[in-house]
C-alpha cells in the first residue's frame, strides 16, 4: 500500500514536470530540458515500480513512433561522425537523445494516466495555461525591445510561430475542458493573442494553418453553435482589420506567396519560396544518389552542385543548404537514407493510427500530428531541440487530458 503511495506520488510529480516543461518550451531553455528529463525519469522509475498488466495501445503505438525516429537520427550519427560544422551535425545528437526520452515518457504517462485525480489534472491545466500567458507577455515583451525586426522568442521566427501554434491549441484544448462560465470569451482572448504574435513573426505557414486548424476544432458537431459562429465572424474581423492597419510587413509576405511562385516559374527563384523549391529538387537528387544516407559534407557538395547546374545557382536555396532542406522527408531521407524516411513515414502512421483508435488520442490528430506534417512540408522540424521536446510532451499531455483521464478519481485524490 506504501508503495502504491509512493509510486502515484512520484507519477504525479512526473505529470506536473511534464507540464512545466511544455510552458517554457520558448521562454525558459534550461527549465524546459531539465523538466522534461526529470519528468520522463521519474515517469519510468514509477513505471518499473508499478508493472501494469498491460499497456494501452495508443500510448505503445505512439511512443514506437517516435523512438524509431530518434533511433534512426542516433544511428546517422553514429555512422557519420561529424566533420563539420553544420546542424544536423550539432544538433542530431541532442534530438535523437530527446526524441528517445520522450517515446519513455509517452510510454509511462500514457499507461499510468490513471494515477492521478482532478486536483492534479486542474494543476496541470492551470500550469499549461499561465504558462501560454507568460510566453505571449515575453513575446510582447521582445518584440518591443526589437519592434523593426520579426518576432524571435529565443530562437528563430519561424520556430517561435510553430511552437507558440502549438501551445495555443494546447491552451484552448485546455479552456474547453474547464468549467468556466466565460468559456467562449477566454477561448476568443487566446485566439486573437495567437494571431498577434503569429503576425509579429510573419511565418506564413502558420497564418495560414492556424485559422484552419481553428475552423476544424470548432466546425465539429458538438462545438459549432451560434454563440461560437458570432465569435468566430468578430475574431475573423478584428484580425483583418488588425493585420491590414498594424502588420503590414506579413500582409505582404502572405501576398508575396503567389509572385514568388510565379518568379520561380519564370526563372527567379531567389526568394523565400523559391528557394525551398530548389532544395527540395537537389534533396530528390540527393536521395536517389546516396538511398543508404551520407555525411552532411557529402550532401552539401551533391546538393550544392545540383542547384548550379539545374536551379541556375539559386543565391538563397545557397545560402539555406548549409543548415537544412526545409522539409522533413527530404531532409531525413536525404542523410539518413531509407531508414530515415521509412522512420519519419512510420512515425506519422503509427500516430494517424493510435488517433483513430478510441477517445484517448484523438486530440492528437488535429492538435498535434496534423500541424507537425503540414509544417514540416516546407520546414525542417525534427532537426531541431525545441521542437522535438515540444513534440513528445504534447503527445504524452494529451494521452493524459483525454476525457476518461479527465474524469477520473485517483486514488489519492478524492
Amino acid at each position: 500500500m506504501l508503495r502504491q503511495i509512493k509510486t502515484i506520488n512520484a507519477m504525479t510529480l512526473a505529470f506536473v514536470l511534464a507540464a512545466i516543461a511544455i510552458s517554457t518550451t520558448l521562454t525558459d531553455t534550461t527549465l524546459n530540458r531539465n523538466a522534461f528529463y526529470l519528468s520522463a525519469l521519474i515517469a519510468v522509475i514509477a513505471l518499473l515500480v508499478r508493472r501494469p498488466h498491460s499497456i494501452p495501445r495508443e500510448a505503445a503505438m505512439v511512443a514506437l513512433g517516435v523512438f524509431i525516429v530518434g533511433l534512426s537520427q542516433l544511428i546517422w550519427h553514429w555512422r557519420f561522425p561529424a566533420v563539420s560544422m553544420m546542424e544536423a551535425d550539432e544538433d542530431y545528437l541532442t534530438t535523437s537523445l530527446r526524441l528517445i526520452a520522450g517515446a519513455a515518457l509517452i510510454l509511462a504517462l500514457g499507461t499510468l494516466r490513471d494515477s492521478w485525480g482532478r486536483k492534479t489534472l486542474l494543476t496541470v491545466k492551470v500550469l499549461i495555461v499561465v504558462g501560454f500567458l507568460y510566453t505571449s507577455y515575453m513575446g510582447l515583451y521582445y518584440y518591443l525591445k526589437t519592434p523593426d525586426v520579426r518576432l524571435q522568442i529565443k530562437t528563430v521566427s519561424t520556430m517561435t510561430a510553430y511552437i507558440y501554434v502549438l501551445q495555443s491549441l494546447l491552451t484552448i484544448y485546455v479552456i474547453a475542458s474547464l468549467n468556466l462560465r466565460r468559456k467562449s470569451l477566454a477561448i476568443a482572448v487566446v485566439v486573437l493573442i495567437t494571431i498577434g504574435l503569429i503576425l509579429l513573426t510573419e511565418t506564413r505557414s502558420s497564418l495560414l494553418l492556424y485559422p484552419i486548424i481553428l475552423l476544424m476544432m470548432f466546425g465539429r458537431r458538438h462545438h459549432f453553435s451560434l454563440r461560437t459562429m458570432a465569435i468566430a465572424c468578430v475574431i475573423t474581423l478584428l484580425a483583418a482589420a488588425i493585420t491590414s492597419h498594424f502588420f503590414s510587413k506579413a500582409t505582404e509576405r502572405l501576398i508575396g506567396t503567389a509572385a514568388e511562385l510565379g518568379n520561380y516559374q519564370k526563372g527567379d527563384g531567389n526568394s523565400s519560396l523559391g528557394s525551398r523549391i530548389s532544395m527540395w529538387k537537389a534533396g530528390v537528387d540527393a536521395i536517389l544518389h546516396h538511398p543508404n544516407g551520407q555525411s552532411t559534407a557529402t550532401r552539401l557538395a551533391s546538393t550544392t552542385d545540383y542547384i548550379n547546374r539545374h536551379e541556375g545557382g539559386n543565391p538563397e536555396a545557397l545560402r539555406n543548404l548549409v543548415f537544412h532542406l526545409h522539409n522533413d522527408v527530404i531532409d531525413a531521407s536525404s542523410l539518413q537514407g531509407l531508414i530515415g524516411l521509412t522512420a519519419v513515414v512510420l512515425f506519422y502512421l503509427l500516430t494517424f493510427y493510435a488517433s483513430r483508435l478510441g477517445t484517448t488520442a484523438r486530440p492528437i490528430l488535429l492538435l498535434v500530428l496534423l500541424p507537425t506534417v503540414v509544417i514540416g512540408m516546407v520546414d525542417t522540424l525534427f532537426i531541431d531541440h525545441r521542437y522535438v521536446t515540444n513534440l513528445t510532451l504534447l503527445l504524452a499531455i494529451y494521452l493524459c487530458l483525454s476525457p476518461s483521464a479527465a474524469a477520473n478519481v485517483g486514488p489519492n485524490e478524492k
